[in-house]
């Protein structure tokens, strides 16, 4: 019996994870969602790679062996690598190339006369080509840089997947390599990166670096790290104001302490801004384009449901500035760690907006490997419900980019009730200790 229950155990894990392996491998052609009949396969792929993943988690983490988990997680982003990406990756390598040729891309949207000479068919693939860029300047040096080096979408899911991996790899030095398997195991996180190739995956491994020198201790770091986050992602914002806050709290309200952290937190912006315009000749403070950021939605949680009972708030997003600047305000001045900054400032962040896609789920994905919120392990799985925009598109071109009432309370429902019972004092999860303490 003592040797049964172990290889027990082994056996569950391996079939946990060939069962995720084979959701991958299912999915993987798959991938342009926009042709006929793309999305049932995709989600037949995407619930048996679920299935492979709470598996794995239902039958112990601790069953689960280092190269088992590393192997598993390597080979499930190789196989989606070859996958149809979304349409983002064609605009990250054009605005990469507007960059590298001396272009703004703040200034100039890909349908710019221009530059015109560098159209061709990667430019073809480019999607909303009125609209300027809408990433953060550190963010379209990446995309030049990679362009420079490669303007290819293997190159660039290849580098988003290596970074996907990265964070991972960092998660499990500090918490355990079992625990890091609700990271490097995700469905979504794999299908986003290694198949869909969203840059995220960069913002995610910055946001990680900087959680963990925060935790050690290394403010300095910390703050930097934090800094590329938000000169890569915006989202970041909400996170640095808490950390400069909290250097300003713990340095007894020292206005010069808070005024150096918020100086450090914003170097990595600045640095990347300026040498846009300067590289670039072109200079602009609007780095977003309002037509855009101002009507688009897609897949939103509470402006669905406030639009149900007030259709004029349907047409303005700014209508939910407000709700979240004070969202963010309450966490910024109530959250004690890190963990929990980033969890409730990302929660509003993601309920609050009204323009939502899957891969932004991924941004809360590497807290849960501390926190184990059963609202992101939930959304783990209900976050694919969001595809199904693909499919009423298909079967209904003149369908706005929104889910049904049905299908939005299926894909949230799940996590904000999960994430409002981990949030509970009774039912908090202890920390996972380092395993070097």
């Amino acid at each position: 019996m003592s040797t049964f229950i172990p290889c027990r155990g082994a056996c569950h894990a391996g079939l946990a994870a060939l069962t995720l392996l084979a959701g991958a491998a299912l999915m993987r052609p798959f991938g342009d969602l926009v042709l006929p009949g793309m999305v049932p396969p995709f989600l037949l792929g995407a619930a048996v790679m679920v299935a492979g993943y709470f598996w794995a988690l239902a039958g112990g983490q601790r069953n689960l062996s280092v190269p088992l988990i590393l192997g598993v997680a390597i080979a499930a982003r190789i196989l989606l690598l070859g996958q149809d990406p979304g349409n983002d990756i064609f605009r990250y390598i054009w605005e990469g190339r507007v960059l590298l040729h001396h272009g703004n891309p703040y200034l100039h949207a890909p349908d710019a006369v221009e530059f015109l000479p560098l159209r061709d068919t990667l430019w073809a693939s480019v999607s909303l080509k009125t609209f300027s860029a809408v990433y953060p300047p550190l963010a379209e040096w990446i995309f030049a840089l990679l362009a420079g080096i490669s303007p290819g979408v293997i190159f660039f899911k290849t580098v988003f997947a290596a970074a996907d991996c990265l964070a991972g790899w960092c998660l499990a030095r500090r918490f355990g390599w079992p625990a890091a398997v609700l990271y490097l195991w995700n469905p979504i996180v794999i299908t986003s990166f290694a198949g869909g190739g969203h840059y995220d995956s960069l913002f995610i491994l910055a946001l990680v670096l900087g959680w963990l020198a925060w935790d050690d201790g290394k403010f300095r770091p910390a703050l930097l790290w934090l800094g590329a986050a938000v000169a890569i992602k915006w989202m970041a914002l909400p996170l640095l104001a808490w950390a400069v806050w909290r250097r300003f709290q713990d340095r007894d309200r020292n206005l010069v302490a808070g005024f150096s952290a918020l100086t450090l937190g914003m170097t990595p912006f600045l640095i990347a801004w300026l040498g846009l315009c300067l590289w670039s000749g072109e200079w602009t403070l609007k780095m977003h384009p309002d037509q855009f950021t101002e009507f688009a939605r897609s897949a939103e949680f509470l402006p669905r449901l406030i639009g149900e009972i007030w259709p004029a708030s349907q047409y303005q997003n700014s209508w939910f500035l407000i709700p979240l600047a004070l969202a963010w305000i309450t966490v910024i001045l109530r959250a004690r760690s890190f963990v929990a900054a980033a969890e409730g400032t990302l929660f509003f962040t993601l309920i609050l907006s009204p323009l939502i896609h899957i891969w932004y789920f991924t941004w809360m994905i590497p807290f849960a490997v501390v926190s184990r919120n059963r609202g992101t392990l939930l959304l783990s799985a209900s976050g694919f419900v969001y595809f199904s925009l693909y499919h009423r598109l298909e079967m209904t071109p003149e369908v706005q980019w929104q889910l049904t009432l049905v299908e939005t309370l299926l894909l949230w429902t799940p996590f904000v009730l999960g994430f409002l019972w981990s949030s509970l004092p009774s039912n908090r999860k202890p920390p996972i200790p380092s395993p070097s303490s």
